[in-house]
């Protein structure tokens, strides 16, 4: 009875909906790609200019053999590029390609302050005029 409530009580801590691939692509994307890749796949991201090779542009041309091309070079590293089989799994770096078939921004939300919550702008503050052309 006690491993029963045990289990119970460990399955129900589990989330119910996984994530959807392209969010879960999207999201892995911009924690390990963008600075090099930049935030679409252009290949321009803030950190290419400082590699060796230039970064390649790989926004919609992942089909074929290109598309298992990537995917070693997402798990195995290549050239300037490092591995990531260490960081997640081969679904994962699927995931990443299958956002870049079309990738959309990603929303990044604002980290609200207590202060900042709820707070009315104080009356001696004027509010700033737009620069006149």
């Amino acid at each position: 009875m006690l491993l029963y409530l045990l289990s119970t009580i460990a399955l129900a801590s589990q989330p119910t909906k996984r994530e959807k691939d392209f969010d879960r692509g999207a999201a892995l994307y911009k924690q390990n790609c963008w600075m090099c890749h930049g935030e679409l796949g252009e290949g321009s991201g803030p950190a290419a200019g400082s590699l060796a090779t230039p970064s390649p542009s790989i926004v919609g041309r992942l089909e074929g053999k290109a598309y298992n091309v990537a995917l070693r070079a997402i798990l195995d590293g290549k050239g300037d590029m490092p591995a990531y089989s260490e960081v997640f799994p081969r679904e994962d770096a699927k995931r990443i390609l299958k956002w870049l078939e079309n990738p959309k921004p990603v929303k990044v939300k604002k980290p609200t302050t207590k202060k900042s919550v709820g707070k009315k702008p104080s009356k001696n503050v004027k509010p700033k005029k737009a620069p006149s052309e």
